[in-house]
C-alpha cells in the first residue's frame, strides 16, 4: 500500500495555518480597553433624559 499525495487544497490549508498570527485574548488588552474607554466616552454626551409624561 502506497501513500496518496496531500491534496493541493489541505497543502494550502496547512501553509495558512502555519503563517496566521491571531492575537490571544491576553495580548490584545491594552488595545481593547483604549477602544472601549474611546466608545464610552463618546457614548456619554449622546445620552439625554427623556422627558417626563403628563399624568393622565
Amino acid at each position: 500500500m502506497t501513500l496518496k499525495p496531500t491534496p493541493r487544497w489541505m497543502t494550502t490549508a496547512l501553509e495558512g495555518a502555519a503563517k496566521a498570527s491571531v492575537a490571544m485574548p491576553w495580548q490584545r488588552g491594552a488595545r481593547r480597553a483604549g477602544m472601549l474607554a474611546r466608545r464610552k466616552a463618546a457614548a456619554a454626551p449622546v445620552t439625554a433624559k427623556r422627558p417626563a409624561l403628563a399624568a393622565c
